[in-house]
């Protein structure tokens, strides 16, 4: 048997040793893992904005792949990870192509607490079958990436995670014309918190110019979880290790600067209080707007008010979502029933950005609105949970996204927004819903689009007679053509899908499910509708 291949590639800060690999899919590329875009943030650099990397010239081996950011791992049901864990991978079959190739670069998802780039879940093996470059990286999570004090004085506002993401973006643009990636052809894509994070990318000033075209799926600014409400979490946290409340916020700092990162993990996701919970606030750290501007901040204001003026309303975009996102929620419900019991007239579920005090009577009547519209004359029960799981899914994904594509549209630029809504059930191969959900609902819920664009650990290559095969292909045939030249059609995909006209009002979609693509009105236009009437059109876009 001969060696691998051991290429060598020099990045602006160094020589990198990478390997030569054969895909599962059977194409031969060249594979970088865990190459340095920064210094490590650790020690005293915790929560600080990052450090370009020290340059070096000896070879690194960018052979394996780095650790993950600290986390819960729930597969595993333990804390796992490490600080120094900020590394970005390249996968190309060309080092030196006749012609540079399309980029696609990945931010991975998982609630901004959760997550990595790591092949066991995002393996390069389907899309490199594709002519392009495929590049994913890791950024800080949870308090480590989203911590956020007032005081100037302490330097951290908050988003040091998306902060991260913008850096490797640099780092792209600078480095990827060595490993056969065309700098000026970048398509930033994501799912869930990755989606959200490409829209930020895309609406802030910060990432200007950086890429070419965007992929936002299952997650974007305008999502009601997309940015967590000011309420002090850091000093919160520093509560829960111990501090005793004295010395305002340079107090609390120093605490969080001295704990254990396995302490703060464990405690950043007990900070939730019932109230927040029920207003249906996820998470305790995720972006949040900051709270004084200077020359690194990433989101100065709402988000609305960024879409509107956004740099990107100039660039293509794919935007989408599954067709039961919310059966994501169903583990919640079944480990607590008491959540289908306590949702009285739904006005808890009505959006808090409408700023109503949910004891007022419009918040009441709008949540019985909902009520009516998702149960009609029942009553919600677990026995009954698909009206609240359908509601979950417009709720939590497909109101943001259908209002992101009312606000692209609005501005009447020439570029083109094109809709997609993935519909794919699988027995076998929806395996977040398998393996996070239940394993006996059917249905396509949030996160099972990424079976069919990354090879995952959860099982091999479907069978090439299968339609999981080619729902495999047809995601990356539409995906791989977006990111060369902007348009998804052509090949075997054919010339169906056509971007969103000008007016605002309905649209259609490319539905993608068992039997192949279909290019249809949006099926869920009428739970838009509902969700459109109760905000204003300031409010809506």
């Amino acid at each position: 048997m001969s060696a691998p291949e051991l290429p060598i590639v020099n990045t602006r800060y160094g020589p990198i040793r990478g390997v030569k690999k054969t895909a599962a899919t059977g194409v031969e590329y060249f594979n970088f893992q865990k190459i340095p875009y920064c210094k490590p943030p650790v020690n005293e650099r915790r929560f600080k904005d990052l450090e370009l990397p020290e340059p070096w010239t000896e070879p690194l081996d960018c052979t394996q792949q780095g650790p993950v950011g600290f986390q819960f791992n729930k597969l595993l049901n333990k804390i796992v990870g490490s600080e120094d864990h900020l590394y970005i991978n390249v996968y190309t079959k060309e080092l030196k192509p006749t012609k540079l190739l399309p980029v696609m670069l990945w931010i991975h998802g998982g609630a901004f607490m959760r997550g990595s780039s790591g092949t066991e879940m995002y393996g390069p093996d389907y899309l490199i079958q594709k002519d392009i470059v495929l590049v994913s990286f890791n950024y800080r999570l949870g308090a480590f990436g989203f911590l956020s004090f007032d005081s100037k004085h302490l330097g951290i506002p908050g988003n040091a995670g998306l902060k991260d993401q913008n850096l490797a973006i640099r780092w792209v643009r600078e480095n990827i014309a060595s490993f056969g990636g065309d700098p000026n052809n970048v398509t930033l894509f994501g799912e869930s918190a990755g989606g959200c994070s490409v829209h930020f990318q895309m609406v802030s000033d910060q990432s200007k110019g950086l890429f070419r075209r965007a992929i936002v799926m299952s997650g974007c600014t305008l999502n009601n979880w997309s940015t967590i409400p000011r309420r002090g979490m850091g000093e919160r946290l520093a509560k829960a290790l111990g501090w005793d409340g004295k010395g305002g916020e340079g107090a609390a700092l120093q605490v969080l600067m001295k704990a254990s990162a396995e302490d703060i993990t464990q405690k950043q996701d007990q900070l939730l209080t019932e109230n927040e919970l029920e207003n249906r606030i996820l998470f305790a750290f995720g972006p949040v707007v900051e709270p004084y501007v200077n020359e690194r901040t990433l989101i100065p204001k709402n988000p609305l008010e960024m879409c509107r003026e956004a740099w990107s309303n100039e660039i293509d975009i794919l935007i989408g979502g599954n067709s039961e996102e919310g059966l994501f929620c169903l583990n919640g419900i079944k480990e607590n029933p008491a959540i289908m019991d306590n949702l009285h007239d739904f006005e808890y579920l009505v959006p808090l950005e409408l700023g109503l005090v949910r004891a007022s009577q419009t918040c009441k009547e709008y949540g019985l609105r909902m009520k009516k519209f998702y149960y009609g004359e029942t009553q919600p029960s677990f026995e009954n949970r698909e009206g609240y799981l359908t509601l979950m899914t417009d709720k939590l994904f497909w109101h943001g996204l259908h209002r992101t594509i009312y606000s692209r549209v609005s501005q009447r630029k020439p570029s083109k927004t094109f809709v997609y809504r993935f519909a794919v059930d699988s027995e076998t191969y929806n395996h977040y819903r398998i393996y996070f959900c239940d394993r006996k609902v059917r249905g396509t819920a949030h996160a099972d689009d990424l079976s069919y664009l990354f090879k995952n650990g959860f099982g091999p290559v479907p069978g090439q007679d299968t339609f999981e095969y080619r729902t495999m292909q047809t995601m990356i045939e539409l995906f791989a053509n977006f990111a060369t030249s902007g348009d998804p059609n052509g090949g075997a995909v054919g010339e169906l899908w056509k971007p969103v006209g000008e007016e605002v009002g309905p649209y259609k979609c490319l539905n993608i499910n068992n039997d192949g693509l279909q290019y249809v009105d949006f099926p869920e236009k009428e739970r838009m509708a509902l969700w459109d009437s109760m905000y204003t059109k300031e409010q809506l876009y």
